[in-house]
């Protein structure tokens, strides 16, 4: 974008602009407004003149394309109706009202015979203008039609939608060509390149979606970069696009290889809603949500290579960076806005040393401020329950094969026997604060415990896991020393009681009340 080029001055309007389009032929723009008038303009450096204005529609007039000759102007509004004008008397040639059962979107010239439509509901129709009657009627999109582009080659239309997909229609029959694969974004933009091999279509996402033609399925190739929607894609050369976003940059786009080479306008931050190339190749022409028309310079990107061409000491760098449509990539580059540049750029080293650290974040911590259980059980390689399983063997804790019998290493049961029953005792209860402070020590950060809990373990306390019970226990073996042994059957409540204190820390720090089957099933055997 050069802005000491002189261009023609922008057309300013009362009302916001919703369409325009070029004439193929000369110098007339049109330009439609969301009150249903129509627009046609002479423009020229030196001034622009304005030629009709009419209200073709009683309801915002939506879409604006010239015929192939540029005798002719249609128009699709907002009220269900389509019309044609005759660009030099302004009279009104032809008009279908109701044409669709929902409000139209778009239209678009196919040739002399044959008209395209589509509406908000995601109907297509082709319409015979001889008879000023639908010849076809498509119905695959389920949501509103965004764009439309035609290949006379093949005589395929190929249409975008809202819903994701790209349909492929063939004019001379009833079914669709092709459907594409729901590309999980809106589609609001289509163009193709590269001599008709290649189809581009912009998505919500701000990514340049790239089929091959053909081979409709899915997409061979993605360019991401804008930073916010592309409404709209206008072709230059067979290689070299311009984007219209959501964030008002016009963007010279270059595909094979993919880059974003400059920029050849901006709207201030507002959405660019068309772009059209004028029929001399010198502008491109814009409309946006300011209430105007601009003009940009584009004769550079076609006439830098001829006037390289005719230098008497041609530079070598120009002809290795052309890329064989007639443009300089290099001179082009001159031209990119600050967004752009090097300024705004990103290390991209730095933004992956970012995304490492962010997902080190999200794995090692939980919004509770602890380790989920099943990252814990990534991180340190083994689960939580054979850890527990691994702290309660190395405590000593009970086993499968304890039967509750009393053996004397001596010999004598006799007048041992309070003893060893308070010997057992002390082992129990040391084996279970063993096992409470290994589960705890595995949980990296348990709660503190609340007073609610403080109350319930007083209540329920008869010695197991409390250190101060052991020192009570301790102090009343003392005084007892003939304190009865545990029967078989008290010891085996006791290691039921041993087992509930290990679960209970695990199911409190992961806040589900029931405990999972792999848990439920390893306890189970202890």
């Amino acid at each position: 974008m050069d802005d000491s080029v002189e261009r023609p001055k922008p057309l300013r309007f009362k009302e916001p602009v919703v369409d325009v389009a070029f004439n193929p032929k000369t110098s007339l723009v049109a330009s439609s407004l969301i009150t249903g008038h129509v627009f046609v303009h002479r423009y020229a450096v030196e001034g622009n003149e304005r030629l009709l204005r009419q209200r073709t529609h009683r309801k915002s007039c939506r879409s604006v394309c010239f015929s192939g000759d540029g005798s002719l102007l249609y128009s699709a509004s907002k009220d269900k109706s389509w019309a044609a004008v005759d660009v030099e008397s302004g009279k009104e040639t032809m008009r279908i009202n109701g044409a669709h059962d929902k409000p139209l979107n778009l239209i678009h010239y196919v040739n002399e015979q044959i008209m395209a439509t589509g509406d908000e509901a995601g109907s297509v129709k082709l319409w015979d203008v001889r008879k000023s009657k639908p010849a076809f009627v498509y119905s695959e999109h389920v949501d509103y039609i965004s764009d439309m582009v035609f290949n006379e080659a093949k005589r395929h239309l190929l249409t975008t939608s809202g819903d994701g997909c790209l349909s492929v229609y063939d004019v001379r029959k009833a079914k669709p060509f092709q459907v594409s694969a729901n590309q999980d974004d809106e589609l609001l933009s289509i163009a193709l390149m590269r001599n008709g091999s290649k189809v581009v279509v912009g998505e919500t996402a701000g990514v340049l979606g790239i089929f091959s033609y053909g081979q409709f399925g899915d997409v061979s190739d993605r360019f991401p970069g804008h930073p916010q929607s592309i409404d709209t894609i206008c072709k230059l050369t067979e290689d070299l696009c311009v984007t219209g976003s959501s964030d008002g940059l016009l963007r010279i786009v270059q595909l094979f290889p993919h880059r974003l080479v400059g920029v050849a306008g901006d709207h201030q931050a507002l959405p660019v809603e068309k772009i059209v190339l004028s029929h001399d190749q010198e502008w491109l022409a814009s409309c946006s949500h300011d209430h105007s028309v601009h003009f940009w310079d584009i004769g550079y990107i076609f006439h830098d290579g001829s006037d390289a061409s005719n230098d008497d000491e041609p530079d070598t760098n120009d002809a290795a960076d052309s890329n064989g449509d007639g443009f300089n990539v290099q001179e082009m580059a001159i031209r990119i806005s600050k967004e752009i540049g090097e300024g705004n750029a990103t290390d991209p080293e730095e933004e992956e040393e970012d995304d490492d650290d962010d997902a080190d974040i999200d794995i090692d911590i939980d919004i509770d401020g602890y380790s989920d259980v099943s990252e814990l059980k990534r991180r340190d390689g083994g689960s939580l329950v054979e850890a527990s399983a691994a702290a309660i063997v190395s405590a000593g804790g009970p086993s499968d094969s304890d039967d509750g019998s009393e053996v004397d290493i001596d010999g004598d049961d006799g007048d041992s026997e309070a003893e060893e029953a308070r010997k057992d005792e002390d082992e129990e209860n040391k084996d279970i604060v063993d096992m409470q402070a290994t589960t705890t020590s595995i949980l990296i950060k348990p709660s503190a415990p609340s007073a609610e809990d403080k109350d319930a373990a007083h209540n329920e306390s008869d010695g197991w896991g409390s250190s101060d019970d052991d020192a009570d226990s301790d102090a009343a073996g003392a005084t007892n020393p003939k304190k009865r042994k545990l029967s078989k059957r008290e010891k085996q409540k006791a290691k039921r009681k041993a087992r509930m204190a290990v679960v209970a820390p695990l199911e409190s720090v992961r806040g589900n009340p029931n405990k999972s089957k792999k848990t439920k099933s390893f306890f189970s055997g202890l």
